[in-house]
């Protein structure tokens, strides 16, 4: 049997009350599903609904009709393949109650029957995990003697099941089922209060986009050791990395020419080298030696003399000393960072390790330590910092590489406190702490952006685009990602807390314009063109060439410009058009807004001018559909409304038919009501939030 085998059963609560977060969960699942396919193939997974409209489970059938209600096995155990995927994917909304007690004792009693019917499921080295995902606020049936709880917390403990549970938090909706989440949550902590379990919180939707890594690890030791302190005392640690960039799964090289049914489909790459005197001849590879560059020769060496110029060291990690952790600056770390924990099953080592790690912990010190974790290979320095425990995690340390001289790049720059115009005052260093208050990721209470619990957004797209392509050939890549926008957004309220203080910042480091300078005899309708008008944009392109045949997204008017001077008015059009499409759909927040937005009005003014007014007023109403609703892009249509932009009129232009009277219909009918706060947008923009305010 594989090593760490796990057999997992996936409860999703689908009751009315979770219909907004519905979509999102199934993707969660999806993604979890995604990660056991693509790392951990052997694991198998079940899929439980509770919440339903129907029932379809075991212990209904035996119990009566009246027991264990309004929950579905969607799918038994099995391992996850493209056809589980595809009917997990979207999950139908149950109109049942949502009674996770009923769920969960489902969920045990599908791992007590399997592993009854398959004694090797049953072994220690098989995890029995349970996920279950839902808001709580649908009341749970009372238990006011605990018996029912009781039993349930047996048989957990019986089978060793593990609980993960994800509970999806959102103030503007829960406040309204307080009570009945209160309740849930004290009887969910008496059933987990003595079994292994994680409680994750979720504080928007598209949170759990990314609640499941895209890649699970096993804890692997990548030294296993003594950890010496001087000659007189050893300490048995394992060594495993504690963080590590991730990164995307590689490709490799295809094949389809082969019709053979057994074919492999794999390409072998073979290299030859040839001699420059006689490209006839190959060179065999025992007549082949590296050389290396010194200066302007070449230095031959073979693999012989090379293998006896390294420095070939014995396995060994030795503590150095000790420093303070104030003379260890963070940037000096390098690499990955390594978790030294004591030897498991080992007593002994437990008490020296946390000995070691709490007195480096209360007079603030470091361990510097020479490691070398594989015989023969290089030596490194580390830095290990303490990292103390509780009641399911031991004292430990946290080793991090630090460079050598060779590794430190030193760059000088002149001083800056030796001119005094370039200290700040009190004002501006007020005015940029302000600032900082109000962008604190944690005033609320909770981080925001956690590394804990924040999911690569790359990764997950690119997983999610991989499981689209395999249960469909043809799926195009999606346009938007609101995972990634969530993701490197800025989070609730902070937007409108922060405005004051990038006011204030705003005004301190103000920017005066200088005087013109004499221009001799240029004209001066010309000066703004060649200073740079604050309100024009700069294409460096026009010192190398006049010719333009495309817009561009750095330079869009003055692309637009130029193409409509060159006779191409259709290209010009349809290029300004794609140009603010993009500026807008790839602006992080509204940065880009500004930009997409001037060319608008331009884009009008030119269709009038040049008899286009009808290709105006479909785009128009293309980016009306396209973003008034939008919850992540409204800000720049209401920008529109706001000016007062509307369809062109056959007052304004012979070319089309709309009456003044329908583009004033037209601006009434797409104009938004009345602003909807920053803080529950994203929820009001997925039916979720309480307010009755209009996006």
């Amino acid at each position: 049997m594989a090593r760490n085998k796990e057999i997992a059963v996936v409860l999703l609560d689908v009751g009315p009350l979770m219909s907004p977060i519905r979509e999102f969960a199934g993707k969660a699942i999806c993604g979890f599903l995604q990660s056991k396919m693509l790392n951990r193939p052997t694991h198998e997974v079940e899929v439980v609904y509770y919440g339903t409209t129907e029932t379809d489970n075991p212990l209904n059938d035996e119990m009566g009709e009246d027991q264990y209600i309004n929950i579905i096995v969607e799918q038994e155990l099995k391992f996850p393949d493209t056809t589980f995927l595809s009917s997990v994917l979207s999950p139908q909304q149950g109109s049942g109650s949502s009674d996770f007690v009923d769920a969960l004792t489902v969920a045990v009693d599908r791992l007590h029957r399997t592993v009854n019917d398959r004694p090797d499921l049953g072994k220690a080295n098989v995890i029995k995990r349970i996920v279950l995902i839902s808001n709580f606020l649908d009341a749970a049936k009372e238990d006011p003697d605990d018996t029912f709880g009781s039993i349930l917390v047996e048989r957990m403990q019986e089978k060793g099941v593990r609980m993960e549970v994800i509970s999806v938090d959102v103030p503007q909706y829960d406040s309204q089922f307080a009570a009945a989440k209160k309740a849930n949550f004290e009887l969910l902590n008496r059933i987990l209060g003595v079994v292994t379990h994680n409680i994750r919180h979720v504080g928007d939707p598209l949170d759990l986009l990314g609640a499941f890594k895209s890649k699970e690890y096993s804890a692997t030791a990548y030294y296993s050791g003594p950890f010496r302190i001087a000659d007189t005392m050893t300490i048995k640690v394992k060594v495993t990395k504690k963080s590590s960039a991730e990164k995307f799964p590689s490709t490799s090289k295809y094949s389809d020419r082969s019709r053979s049914d057994d074919a492999t489909h794999t390409v072998s790459l073979d290299t030859e080298f040839r001699a420059v005197s006689n490209p006839d001849e190959v060179v065999a590879p025992e007549d082949k030696v590296k050389a290396y560059k010194y200066g302007k020769q070449t230095v031959p060496i073979s693999s012989e003399e090379e293998n006896h110029l390294k420095y070939l060291p014995e396995k060994d990690m030795q503590a150095v000393g000790f420093v303070g952790l104030d003379q260890i600056p963070r940037h000096m770390y390098m690499k990955d960072s390594w978790l030294v924990a004591p030897e498991k099953d080992n007593p002994r080592a437990h008490v020296a390790m946390s000995a070691l790690a709490r007195a480096l912990h209360r007079i603030q010190k470091a361990c510097i330590i020479r490691f070398v974790p594989r015989a023969n290979q290089a030596v490194f320095v580390g830095c290990a910092t303490p990292l103390l425990g509780g009641a399911e995690r031991p004292d430990c340390l946290v080793l991090n590489y630090l460079p050598f001289t060779e590794d430190v790049r030193s760059y000088k720059f002149a001083a800056f406190n030796a001119r005094e115009e370039l200290q700040p005052t009190q004002d501006q260093l007020r005015a940029a702490e302000n600032l900082v208050d109000a962008l604190d990721l944690a005033q609320d209470g909770a981080e925001h952006l956690k590394p804990e619990t924040t999911a690569n957004p790359a990764l997950h797209r690119f997983f999610a685009f991989m499981a689209s392509r395999a249960l469909d050939p043809d799926a195009q890549l999606p346009a938007h990602d609101l995972q990634v926008q969530h993701t490197l957004s800025c989070p609730f309220g902070h937007k409108d807390q922060a405005q004051a203080a990038l006011n204030q910042l705003s005004e301190q480091f103000s920017v005066q314009q200088q005087a013109l300078p004499d221009l001799g005899d240029v004209d001066a309708a010309a000066a703004p063109e060649l200073l740079g008008d604050p309100e024009a944009e700069f294409r460096i392109g026009e010192a190398a060439s006049s010719r333009v045949d495309s817009v561009s997204t750095q330079s869009p008017l003055d692309d637009f410009k130029a193409l409509i001077q060159q006779g191409q008015l259709s290209d010009a059009v349809e290029g300004l058009q794609k140009a603010v499409y993009t500026l807008v759909d790839t602006s992080l927040g509204d940065r880009f807004y500004n930009k997409a937005f001037k060319c608008v009005p331009a884009l009008r003014e030119a269709c009038i001018e040049h008899s286009q007014g009808q290709a105006f007023n479909t785009y128009l109403e293309q980016m009306a559909a396209k973003y008034e609703h939008d919850r992540l892009r409204a800000d720049f249509w209401r920008r529109i409304t706001d000016a007062k932009i509307t369809l062109v009129s056959i007052d304004e232009s012979s070319a089309v038919e709309t009456t003044s009277d329908q583009s004033e219909a037209f601006l009434q009918r797409h104009t938004p009501t009345q602003q909807v706060p920053a803080s529950c947008r994203l929820l009001h923009g997925i039916g979720y939030c309480s307010c009755q305010l209009t996006s």
